[in-house]
C-alpha cells in the first residue's frame, strides 16, 4: 500500500527529472529548422563582400541559430543605398572579445553569407575589417566558427559530433 509520503516523493522526483530534460532545450538557441550548422551542411552558401557603417550592436536571445549559446551578438550596418543589414556574429560569450573596440560609426568591410531561410537583409559574418583591424569569425572555406573546436574540447568531444565522445 502506498502512503501519502511515498506518493509525494515519487511525484517530486518525476517533476525534477522532467525539469532536467526540458531545461537544456530552453537554454539553447533555436535554429531555422536545421538540425546541424552550415559548416556541416553539404552545400555551402555564397560568401559575399559588402561595406557599410556600423550603426548598432545588439546582444539578445538569438532564435535563428543552431548553436547552444543562449545569447547572440548582432551588429547592424547602414549600407550606401540606405538599407540596414542585420549581421549575426555568433554567441556573445565568444565574440565579445573579438569585436571589443569596434565603435558605432566605424566603416566596416564585411564578408558574410546568408541562407534561404534567413530574413531579408540578414547575414552571418565570416570576417570584418575596419580601422586597420581584421576579425575572423568563421573559417572562409568551411564556414565553421573559429570557436567551434574550443567548445568541443570543453564538452569532452573528439572529432565531429557526439560519435567521438569518450
Amino acid at each position: 500500500m502506498k502512503t501519502k509520503k511515498t506518493s509525494s516523493w515519487r511525484n517530486g522526483l518525476a517533476v525534477c527529472i522532467l525539469c532536467g530534460l526540458v531545461a537544456p532545450v530552453g537554454a539553447g538557441q533555436k535554429g531555422l529548422g536545421d538540425r546541424t550548422g552550415i559548416a556541416r551542411a553539404g552545400e555551402r552558401p555564397e560568401v559575399v563582400s559588402m561595406a557599410g557603417q556600423l550603426v548598432e550592436f545588439d546582444t539578445h536571445r538569438c532564435e535563428k541559430t543552431t548553436g547552444p549559446a543562449p545569447l547572440g551578438t548582432h551588429l547592424f550596418l547602414k549600407m550606401a543605398d540606405g538599407r540596414k543589414i542585420n549581421l549575426h556574429l555568433g554567441p556573445s560569450t565568444e565574440v565579445e572579445r573579438l569585436v571589443a573596440g569596434l565603435k558605432e560609426g566605424t566603416s566596416l568591410r564585411v564578408r558574410a553569407f546568408r541562407t534561404k531561410e534567413m530574413e531579408k537583409n540578414a547575414y552571418v559574418a565570416v570576417s570584418l575589417r575596419g580601422r586597420g583591424r581584421a576579425v575572423v569569425l568563421r573559417d572562409p572555406d568551411t564556414l565553421r566558427p573559429v570557436w567551434a573546436g574550443k567548445q568541443e574540447k570543453q564538452q569532452g568531444r573528439r572529432g565531429k559530433g557526439r560519435r567521438g565522445r569518450r
